[in-house]
């Protein structure tokens, strides 16, 4: 089984037959086994002085990972299940079980997107073409309640329909469909708006894209400018609001002559993010938060994305299709 060194924030093999066997009938298990963990030390406290913590961060972070792979709907059905399987709980480093407080807790102090600036970095070490092409989208997020304060009215482009919650917006490489970054804001947020905070958010991995589709809703002629310039080629489709003396179909053609029927091809690719939102929904049920305020919202979001992000770097290291959520 895992030895007590998973605590300390790395991953030993598994020699123990029975354990091994556990982990094999259970893939969620498997998956988290493609993680190099010893990325992740940095979780660890490094004061030596005084009470070591009675459980380690690293295995809180496994824990809460194993619930979104899973598909489990709360925490507390997490403990209850660890509870009943003292295998399981061992493999996700624990030597006793922690109790949802302590889950809740880690979670409200857990960075999720360091964490998936590491876990980027080793698909990447996968897969070398990772980030080259990169799709940017939103998705609705209906709200835990009515009483949620930081959450606003919007439009959901895909139901037809009003909702009340949030706007999660994503940048997703397109081959793999795996998402880089993301941001979550009211529902009322125009996806135009978010685009150079994403930007941001990827800070040095920008240096690896070259190419950037999107919708209409992120029609900016500025932008489309400030990124050509820096040798990323967005591919939009020109918002005829925004100015009706252009006769251009695409902002990049004012930059480079090509022929629209080249352009349509390339602009196809940007439906890879709706089927990327399809799988977050439908797959990691990526539908509803059960929490309430934006930061935790923005947390148990960056949970479900690592959780895809893991699937991916499973996929690829078994060298399958890493394009679906279905493990074999």
């Amino acid at each position: 089984m895992l030895s007590k060194n998973v605590c300390m924030g790395w991953q030993m093999p598994v020699s123990c037959l029975d354990c091994r066997c556990k982990i094999l009938s259970d893939v969620y298990l498997l998956m988290l086994e493609a993680v190099d963990w010893q990325r992740f030390r940095y979780l660890e406290p490094k004061n030596n002085l005084g009470r070591p913590p009675r459980y380690s961060r690293v295995a809180l972070l496994r824990g809460l990972l194993y619930k979104e792979l899973a598909n489990l709907r709360s925490v507390s059905e997490l403990v209850r299940i660890l509870s009943g399987d003292y295998y399981k709980m061992n493999i996700l480093g624990f030597d006793h079980l922690p109790s949802m407080s302590t889950f809740s807790r880690f979670k409200d102090e857990v960075d999720v997107d360091r964490i998936m600036v590491i876990l980027t970095g080793m698909i990447r070490e996968a897969y070398p073409d990772f980030m080259a092409m990169v799709g940017v989208d939103s998705t609705s997020l209906d709200a835990h309640c009515k009483k949620d304060r930081d959450a606003d009215w919007g439009y959901d482009h895909i139901t037809g329909e009003n909702y009340y919650g949030y706007k999660v917006h994503i940048m997703y490489d397109l081959p793999t469909l795996a998402p880089l970054c993301h941001i979550v804001t009211p529902a009322n947020n125009h996806d135009v708006t978010q685009l150079l905070p994403l930007l941001e958010k990827m800070g040095i991995r920008v240096l690896f894209m070259r190419g950037l589709l999107a919708d209409m809703a992120y029609d900016s002629k500025e932008k489309v400018e400030l990124l050509y310039k820096a040798g990323i080629s967005m591919i939009n489709l020109v918002n005829r609001r925004n100015s009706k003396k252009e006769t251009n179909k695409y902002r990049l053609q004012d930059y480079m002559p090509f022929h629209d029927i080249t352009m349509n091809k390339l602009y196809k690719n940007r439906m890879h993010c709706e089927y990327a939102n399809y799988l977050l929904k439908e797959h990691l049920d990526l539908k509803r938060v059960n929490t309430t305020g934006i930061l935790r919202t923005h947390t148990k979001t960056g949970l479900t994305l690592i959780a895809r992000l893991i699937q991916v770097l499973y996929q690829l290291r078994q060298e399958a299709n890493p394009r679906t959520t279905i493990i074999e």
